[in-house]
C-alpha cells in the first residue's frame, strides 16, 4: 500500500471514529435528557389531576357545611318535618350541589333523612347499602361519634365516593350538636369525564384488584388525595403510564387513576440521533404536539420559542447561536442543556472541520478540500473558453534530506517550501499538498501553456534557493508536470493522472524541470514500456 493510500486510510479511520464517539456522546446525552422530562411531566400531570380532584372535594365539603351549620336544618334533626324535606331536600337539592347522597343522623346515630340521586341521569337512586353499613359500624362510624368535620374518599361496593361530614350546628356556630350531615359524590365515569375536560388529559379509573398498589405513606394526618402515592411506568415502548393510588379514611387505597400517553420523546430520540440539529428540532416539536394537552400557555410560548430556534439554527447551519434562558423551572434546564449540547457539538464541527480539509503539517488544503473545490470550479466552466492549468509538483532531493538531518528537519522543510510557493502564486490559485514531498496546484485563469509554464519557472526557482534549516542548509530542486485543461482533460482526475505522468517526464530529463503534458510523447512513451 502506498503512503497516500495509508494517510487517507488512518484520516478516514480517524474522522469516521470521531464521529462515532460525537454520535454515541450526543445520544447517550439527548435520550437520558428526554427521559427524566417524559418522567417529570407525567408526575405533573398527575398533580394537576389531584390538585383539581381535591378541588372537587373541598367544593363538596363547603357545600355540605351551608346546610350543617343552619338553623333550619338544626330545628329539622330535633324535630323531623316534611316541610324542611319539601323545601330544601328535594332531588334539585342534590343535582344543584352535585351530591350523589345526603344523610342527616341525629346523635344516635339513627338515620333521619337519607336521599341518593343518580347526577348523570338526573334521576333519583337507592341510597348505598355499604354506606349505610359503614355509617353504623366501624372507623367511619367512630369518626361520625367523634363529632368532628371530616371529608375524603371511601371505598364503597358500588365504587369509590367522595365523602364529607359535618357536626349539625346552629348557624352562628354554636351548639350543642344535634346530629351529623353527611353528602357524597361517586368518582364515577362523569368525574373522569370533568377532570379530562378540565385538563385536557386522559384520566381514567384503573381496576384496584389488577394493579400492584404501592404503599401510601403514614404521615400521622388524615390521609387526603394531595398525599396519593405516584408512580410512572416507562417499560412499554409505544405508551407511558402514570398512576395515583388515592387513599381513603382508612389509610388504605380506595382507587387508582391512571394516565396513559404515547411516548413521542422516546420514538423520536431514537430515529433523529444522526443529525443532531435535526434531532432536538423535530424532537422538540414532538414534544409540542405531545404536550399541548398537557400544559399551560406559558409553557406552551417557551417551548414553541425553544423550537422555532432550533429551526432556525439548522436551517442556517449556525451553531453560534444561543436560546436565551430565563426562570429555573424544568423548561430552563432543558434550555440550559440545548445551549451546553449546541456549544459542544460547535466546538466538534470546528475540531473536524480542522481534520476534515486541512493538512496539519503545511496547513494547506487537503487532498478532500482540494477534490471538492476543484470539481466544482471544472463544472462551472465547462463548455465555456477558459483555460486552466494544472500543476504537479515533486520536491527533488527531499527523501536525502529527511534521512540525512531527521524527520524533524524533513517536515520543516516542507513547511518553508509550502510557504515559499504560496508567495509566488496568485490569490486565486489553490496549492495542496497531497502528501509526502508531493504539491499540486490549480491555477483556474491562464491564457495558455505558456503562462502556464512561466508560473511553474517561478516555483521552480523559489524551489531551488538555499533553505536554512537551523544548524545545517539544503538545497532542494522541483519536477514539474502540467497539463492544461479542457485540452488534456475535462475531469480533474484525468487533468491529475497526466500532470503526474508530465512530472516523472520532467524528472527523467534530469530533474528541477518543468514538463508540458504532451499526448503523443505519452503514447510514445507507453508504447515503450
Amino acid at each position: 500500500m502506498s503512503l497516500r493510500r495509508k494517510i487517507i486510510l488512518s484520516f478516514t479511520v480517524a474522522v469516521l471514529s470521531g464521529l462515532g464517539i460525537v454520535y454515541l456522546a450526543v445520544h447517550l446525552f439527548i435520550w437520558n435528557h428526554f427521559k427524566s422530562l417524559e418522567n417529570a411531566q407525567a408526575r405533573e400531570n398527575m398533580q394537576r389531576v389531584l390538585h383539581l380532584l381535591a378541588k372537587m372535594e373541598d367544593h363538596l365539603a363547603a357545600r355540605s357545611f351551608d346546610y350543617a351549620e343552619w338553623d333550619d336544618t338544626y330545628k329539622y334533626v330535633k324535630s323531623p318535618n316534611k316541610a324542611y324535606e319539601k323545601s330544601n331536600l328535594l332531588d334539585q337539592t342534590l343535582f344543584v350541589n352535585d351530591f350523589n347522597v345526603l344523610i342527616i343522623l341525629n346523635n344516635d346515630q339513627k338515620v333521619v333523612f337519607k336521599k341518593a340521586v343518580r347526577l348523570d341521569e338526573k334521576r333519583r337512586a337507592v341510597v348505598s347499602a355499604s354506606l349505610l353499613e359503614k355509617l353504623t359500624t366501624g372507623p367511619l362510624s367512630e369518626s361520625v361519634a367523634a363529632r368532628q368535620s371530616f371529608s375524603g374518599l371511601l371505598q364503597l361496593r358500588e365504587g369509590p365516593m367522595l365523602l364529607s361530614s359535618h357536626p349539625i350546628i346552629k348557624s352562628d356556630s354554636t351548639g350543642p350538636r344535634a346530629g351529623t350531615l353527611i353528602a357524597g359524590r361517586y368518582l364515577d365515569q362523569q368525574v373522569m369525564d370533568q377532570l379530562q375536560t378540565d385538563t385536557l388529559l386522559p384520566v381514567e379509573l384503573s381496576n384496584l384488584k389488577k394493579m400492584p398498589v404501592p404503599p401510601i405513606k403514614e404521615t400521622g394526618a388524615p390521609h387526603s388525595l394531595q398525599s396519593a402515592a405516584v408512580w410512572t411506568d416507562m417499560s412499554q415502548t409505544d405508551q407511558y403510564k402514570v398512576y395515583a393510588a388515592l387513599p381513603d379514611l382508612e389509610g388504605k387505597t380506595a382507587a387508582v387513576l391512571q394516565i396513559a400517553n404515547d411516548r413521542q420523546l422516546y420514538h423520536n430520540g431514537q430515529k433523529s440521533i444522526f443529525y443532531v440539529l435535526v434531532l432536538i428540532a423535530a424532537a422538540s416539536f414532538l414534544l409540542l404536539r405531545g404536550t399541548l394537552s398537557f400544559v399551560d400557555r406559558t409553557v406552551f410560548r417557551r417551548l414553541q420559542r425553544l423550537m422555532n430556534h432550533m429551526i432556525a439554527i439548522q436551517e442556517s447551519n449556525d451553531l453560534s447561536a444561543r436560546f436565551p434562558v430565563k426562570g429555573n423551572d424544568e423548561i430552563s434546564s432543558l434550555e440550559r442543556e440545548f445551549n451546553t449540547m449546541v456549544e459542544s457539538l460547535d466546538n466538534y464541527r470546528q475540531h473536524i472541520t480542522e481534520l476534515a480539509y486541512k493538512d496539519s503539517l503545511t496547513h494547506l488544503p487537503n487532498r478532500t478540500f482540494f477534490y471538492s473545490e476543484v470539481s466544482k470550479i471544472l463544472q462551472k466552466i465547462e463548455g465555456s473558453e477558459q483555460i486552466s492549468a494544472l500543476l504537479f509538483i515533486d520536491l527533488d532531493g527531499f527523501k536525502e534530506v529527511n534521512d540525512t538531518y531527521g524527520h524533524d528537519q524533513g517536515d520543516l522543510l516542507l513547511q518553508k517550501m509550502a510557504e515559499r510557493i504560496q508567495k509566488v502564486i496568485r490569490p486565486e490559485d489553490m496549492l495542496s499538498r497531497l502528501g509526502g514531498d508531493e504539491f499540486i496546484l490549480f491555477a483556474a485563469h491562464v491564457h495558455g501553456q505558456d503562462e502556464a509554464a512561466d508560473l511553474a519557472e517561478r516555483i521552480c526557482e523559489t524551489i531551488t534557493r538555499p533553505v536554512d534549516l537551523h544548524d545545517v542548509t539544503a538545497a532542494l530542486s522541483a519536477s514539474v508536470g502540467i497539463s492544461l485543461f479542457p485540452k488534456d482533460g475535462r475531469h480533474l482526475d484525468a487533468l491529475i493522472k497526466k500532470a503526474d505522468q508530465a512530472m516523472y517526464q520532467a524528472k527523467k530529463t534530469g530533474k528541477n524541470k518543468l514538463y508540458m503534458y504532451n499526448e503523443r510523447a505519452a503514447a510514445d512513451e507507453a508504447s515503450r514500456q
